[in-house]
């Protein structure tokens, strides 16, 4: 049963001073708070301000780093063109990735071009595995050696660069494949020396001989070949590339440095 007060009780109690009758205000509370010491300060703003500070702290960090990471993003490397036993001048190599990027219409914010004009065997072995490096460019007798392992397309069983047929015969560089059975039936060579059991030869790269861009570029080989990585991720830049680098109608926007 409530309990009923007359109205002189009523007034009494409104005029009451104790704590547990005054009417909570925002002054009062601000009072209350002034009053308490530094414990109790701490233990109210836990309980009543920290968790909304920590949210606002953890969405003001995200929208931050957000920002922070569309600023800096870094482009992606969409062509990486590794170049082995050749002399490219490393000061040129800037401008050249820029010129090529711009040619297959690569936007810079985003995409790149990559020109590794030193690369070691193990580097260039670990890329292909990785499907990091999309074509190499050569000496006939370095390109050979990865040819014949298989790391390149071929025309006779890939549709990918059946456009090096297209080429004439002088154009397309062939060889044969060396399997690991070959290597291990050879007890009278060193295994760098083994020979192809099955002679098919393989369509699996072209000779930039009389390319004007490859002469543009710096390279120095007579007889230089290219040819695209099985591994590749980016197959339509690398066919454009290549196709790009035989076609002496088409100039490179490129300059080289004095």
């Amino acid at each position: 049963m409530a309990m009923q007060f007359s109205k002189e009780d009523q007034e009494k109690l409104k005029n009451d001073k104790s704590e547990i009758y005054r009417k909570r205000t925002e002054e009062t509370n601000r009072e209350d708070v002034e009053n308490l010491s530094k414990k109790g300060k701490w233990e109210y703003f836990k309980q009543y301000y920290l968790k909304g500070l920590i949210v606002v702290i953890v969405v003001a960090v995200l929208l931050i780093a957000g920002a922070i990471q569309a600023v800096t993003k870094k482009a992606t490397t969409s062509l990486y063109i590794a170049v082995q036993k050749d002399i490219i001048n490393e000061e040129d190599v800037p401008a050249l990735e820029s010129a090529i990027g711009k040619y297959l219409g690569m936007d810079p914010k985003d995409e790149v071009v990559k020109i590794d004009v030193s690369p070691d065997d193990k580097q260039l072995q670990a890329y292909f595995y990785a499907g990091t490096a999309d074509i190499l460019i050569a000496d006939e007798k370095t390109f050979r050696k990865w040819g014949e392992s298989e790391y390149f397309f071929d025309s006779n069983t890939s549709k990918k660069v059946a456009f090096y047929k297209n080429y004439d015969e002088k154009y397309q560089f062939k060889t044969q494949y060396i399997t690991g059975e070959d290597i291990l039936n050879n007890t009278k060579t060193e295994a760098s020396d083994t020979k192809a059991s099955d002679k098919t030869e393989y369509n699996c790269g072209i000779y930039l001989s009389d390319s004007q861009k490859y002469r543009q570029m710096g390279g120095q080989l007579d007889k230089p070949v290219l040819g695209i990585a099985t591994s590749t991720k980016h197959i339509e830049y690398a066919t454009q590339f290549a196709k790009y680098m035989m076609d002496n109608n088409k100039k490179m926007d490129f300059k080289k440095s004095e």
